[in-house]
């Protein structure tokens, strides 16, 4: 079942914004709209919520509301450019502790579509172009494979520590009073 989509004209900000039935603001405008937008102002601001892109078994916790700008640009009424501005913060688990720790992402991509089949561009889906899934995937890049928690230890050696060596494993302690 697909949601279906509403448009706001804000008067007194002069910018248009896309909201689903829910009332959430989408990225997602048709052909024409674009076509449209680009002469008027080619620029926009949102901030999204991308929580339902969020897989369910990572240590990513939590994404903070999204604020994306950019700037459309269409060229030869075939290529539709968007040049955008992702900043968000990741809530990500700590892989000591499993605290919570905070990681900011701010990226800076150009992504283009095309309804060329031909091209190596990102392809229109249908007459409509969702940069949603877009910069959640761009923020997914960012994402480091593990944060440490400040107050967690960065102890990664594997040497013996000088009481381990003297004490020795607790079961062969017995076998000391042997030793000659």
């Amino acid at each position: 079942m697909q949601i279906p989509l509403y448009l706001m004209f804000d008067f007194e900000d002069k910018k248009t914004y896309n909201f689903n039935k829910l009332g959430v603001i989408i990225m997602k405008w048709t052909i024409a709209q674009l076509k449209k937008k680009i002469h008027q102002d080619p620029t926009f601001e949102a901030t999204v919520d991308l929580t339902e892109f969020m897989p369910k078994d990572e240590d990513l916790i939590a994404v903070a509301p999204t604020t994306v700008k950019g700037k459309i640009d269409i060229e030869d009424d075939t290529y539709f450019h968007f040049d955008l501005n992702i900043q968000t913060t990741l809530t990500i688990a700590c892989a000591r502790t499993l605290e919570p720790v905070e990681f900011s992402v701010d990226v800076e991509v150009r992504e283009t579509f095309t309804d060329d089949e031909d091209d190596e561009y990102r392809q229109i889906d249908g007459i409509s172009i969702d940069l949603s899934p877009i910069v959640w995937s761009n923020i997914y890049l960012e994402k480091p494979m593990r944060v440490l928690h400040p107050e967690a230890k960065e102890d990664d050696s594997f040497e013996e520590s000088e009481e381990s060596k003297r004490k020795g494993h607790p079961q062969l302690q017995e076998l000391e009073k042997f030793k000659s």
